[in-house]
C-alpha cells in the first residue's frame, strides 16, 4: 500500500512551500526534510509541496523516479539519468560503450544531457545495444568523482534554467563486472517519469489553489489516482489518458485562479505542466485504434 501521509499532511495544511533560490538550496531542503529517505511516492508528494517554483517540482518528480527505478542507488544526495546521445556528431561525441578491462569493465563515451549536472552525486548511465535492440540496453551507476568522469555545464538552458544541465564524457571509467544493470529498471524509469513529475506538480498546484477553489477536490483525486497508477505493474493507456485529462483540468484551474506572475522562477517553466500530455494522449489514440481494429 503506497504511503499517502504527505498527501494527508498537505490536505491538513501542514506541508507548505519553502523558499529556495538555488538548486543547491532545494537539495539541502530535500535532505533536511529526509525526502531522500522517503518511499518514492511520498518523496514526490513532499517535494512537490515543499517546492516554491516549478523547477524544483521537476527535481522532486525526477529524483523520485530515479529512486523508484534504481533502488540500488547510494543513499543521500541526488542522481541523474544519463541516456541521451549525440546523433549529429557521433564521431566527435561517441555514445557510451562497455568493454572488458582485466577482471572488470571500462566505460567510455559521451552523454548529451545530464540533469543536475552541478550537484548530482551519481549518474545512472545507459549503454545501448550495438545491434539497436532497445530491450538489450544496460546501465551502470557511476559516482561523479569516479576516475575518467568529466562533467561540463550548459551556460543558459532554454527550459528550467534553474536546474543545472550539462554533458558527460567517460574515459576508461572502471566498472565492476557484476555492477551492470539490465533493461528492466531502465524501462521502469521511462514508464514512470511522467507520472512522478505529474504527482509532484499536482501537490504543488494544490498547495497554491485558494481554499475555496472548486478544483481542490478534483486535484486530490488526481493525486490519489496517480499514486494508484504508480502502484500498478502495467498501465491501461485509456485510464492513464483519463487521469491526464483530469490533471490538465487541474492545470487549467491553476492558471485561472493563481497569480502566475508572482511565482518564483521563469515564465517558461510553466511548460512543465503540459510537457507530457501530448505523448500520453497520442498513446491513448493508439490504444483506441488497436481496440477498434481488433473488433473489426
Amino acid at each position: 500500500m503506497p504511503d499517502l501521509h504527505p498527501l494527508e499532511r498537505l490536505l491538513e495544511g501542514r506541508l507548505a512551500a519553502v523558499p529556495c533560490a538555488s538548486e543547491n538550496d532545494f537539495l539541502e531542503l530535500w535532505q533536511a526534510r529526509a525526502c531522500d529517505r522517503l518511499p518514492p511516492v511520498a518523496a514526490a508528494i513532499s517535494g512537490g509541496a515543499l517546492a516554491d517554483r516549478l523547477a524544483w517540482v521537476f527535481a522532486a518528480g525526477y529524483q523520485a523516479t530515479l529512486r523508484n527505478a534504481f533502488p540500488m542507488l547510494p543513499g543521500g544526495g541526488w542522481a541523474a539519468f544519463a541516456a541521451t546521445e549525440d546523433t549529429r556528431e557521433p564521431e566527435r561525441y561517441p555514445g557510451t560503450t562497455l568493454t572488458a578491462d582485466g577482471a572488470g569493465l571500462r566505460l567510455d563515451g559521451c552523454k548529451l544531457w545530464v540533469g543536475h549536472s552541478r550537484v548530482a552525486g551519481h549518474l545512472v548511465v545507459t549503454v545501448n545495444d550495438p545491434g539497436g535492440d532497445k530491450r538489450r540496453a544496460r546501465a551502470v551507476i557511476v559516482a561523479r568523482d569516479a576516475t575518467g568522469v568529466q562533467l561540463s555545464h550548459r551556460d543558459a538552458p532554454a527550459f528550467l534554467p534553474a536546474i543545472s544541465q550539462g554533458y558527460a564524457r567517460f574515459e576508461a571509467t572502471p566498472i565492476a563486472a557484476d555492477a551492470v544493470i539490465d533493461f528492466a529498471p531502465i524501462r521502469q524509469f521511462g514508464r514512470t517519469e511522467a507520472k512522478f513529475v505529474m504527482l509532484a506538480a499536482a501537490t504543488f498546484i494544490l498547495a497554491r489553489l485558494p481554499a475555496a477553489s472548486a478544483a481542490r477536490d478534483g486535484g486530490f483525486a488526481v493525486a490519489a489516482a496517480l499514486v494508484a497508477l504508480l502502484g500498478e505493474a502495467e498501465t491501461s493507456r485509456q485510464v492513464y489518458g483519463a487521469i491526464d485529462r483530469a490533471f490538465q483540468a487541474l492545470v487549467d484551474a491553476f492558471e485561472r485562479e493563481v497569480d502566475l506572475a508572482a511565482l518564483p522562477g521563469e515564465a517558461g517553466d510553466l511548460r512543465l505542466l503540459r510537457m507530457y500530455t501530448a505523448r500520453i494522449q497520442r498513446r491513448v489514440g493508439y490504444a483506441i485504434a488497436e481496440a477498434e481494429a481488433g473488433d473489426a
